[in-house]
C-alpha cells in the first residue's frame, strides 16, 4: 500500500466488509450471555438424557475479551 492509495475510492464491497467486521468486533467486546443458567441446566439434561453420567461440571471463565464455558463429564463405569 502506497501513500496514493489513502486517496483512491474503495470498493463497495470493501467498505461493506470494513463496516461488518467493526460491527462483529463491537458485539463481541459487549456481548454478555443473559440466559447461561438456563444453557448450563439444558446443557446438563442434555447430557443425562444419552449418557450415564455419574458428575457434571460446568466453569465459566473470563480472560480479556474471551468467554469460556468449560463441561467436566464424569461417566458412570
Amino acid at each position: 500500500m502506497s501513500f496514493l492509495d489513502i486517496f483512491k475510492k474503495k470498493k463497495s464491497k470493501d467498505v461493506a466488509k470494513d463496516r461488518l467486521m467493526m460491527m462483529l468486533a463491537y458485539e463481541r467486546a459487549n456481548t454478555k450471555v443473559d440466559n447461561l443458567d438456563e444453557m448450563k441446566t439444558e446443557l446438563i439434561n442434555v447430557v443425562k438424557k444419552y449418557l450415564k453420567v455419574k458428575d457434571i461440571n460446568i466453569k465459566t471463565s473470563s480472560n480479556q475479551d474471551i468467554e469460556t464455558l468449560e463441561v467436566e463429564i464424569v461417566l458412570q463405569k
